[in-house]
C-alpha cells in the first residue's frame, strides 16, 4: 500500500501572498512618508514666497529708510555687513509668522544696497528664507525701486 504523499498548495499561496502584501505595504509607506516630505517642503517654499512678498511690498513705500521696517522692534537685527551692502536677520515659524530667533523654523535674511546716479538713486532689496535645521534655502526674491532726486 502506497501512502499518498499530499502536499498542500494552499499553505505556499498564503504564505507567498502575505509575503507579496508586506513588501507593498513597506513600499506604500515610503511613499507617503516621501510625499508628506515633498508636501511640508512645498508649503514652507509657498508661505516664505508670500512673506518675502510682503516684505517686499512694505519696502517699496519707503526704501530710502529701511529702519522703518526693519527694526528691533518689529523682530529684525542688522548684522555688521561689508562695504555698502545693510543685512538685517530675522526668525519666523513653520507657518511663517514672524518670531524670535530661538523659535525661528526658518531664517529671514534681508540684504539692501543702493546706486547713486546723476538724477536719483536705485534701491536695491534682497530677502532670502532658509531652513534653520536643514540649512535649505526655501525663498529668495530681488527687486529695485529707483527713486528720483527732487
Amino acid at each position: 500500500m502506497k501512502i499518498a504523499e499530499k502536499r498542500n498548495p494552499a499553505l505556499v499561496e498564503l504564505v507567498l501572498v502575505i509575503l507579496f502584501f508586506a513588501l507593498s505595504s513597506v513600499v506604500l509607506v515610503q511613499v507617503f512618508v516621501k510625499a508628506h516630505q515633498v508636501s511640508q517642503e512645498s508649503q514652507a517654499q509657498t508661505l516664505g514666497l508670500i512673506l518675502s512678498e510682503d516684505l517686499l511690498e512694505q519696502w517699496k513705500e519707503t526704501p530710502a529708510s529701511p529702519e522703518l521696517l526693519f527694526s528691533p522692534e518689529n523682530g529684525w537685527r542688522e548684522e555688521k555687513t561689508r562695504g555698502s551692502v545693510r543685512t538685517f536677520l530675522s526668525g519666523c515659524t513653520e507657518s511663517m509668522e514672524l518670531s524670535a530667533p530661538e523659535d525661528a523654523a526658518y531664517e529671514i535674511r534681508t540684504e539692501l544696497w543702493n546706486e547713486a546716479t546723476e538724477a536719483g538713486v536705485l534701491y536695491h532689496i534682497r530677502v532670502l528664507i532658509t531652513g534653520v535645521g536643514d540649512g535649505k534655502l526655501k525663498t529668495e526674491l530681488e527687486t529695485a525701486r529707483y527713486v528720483p532726486e527732487a
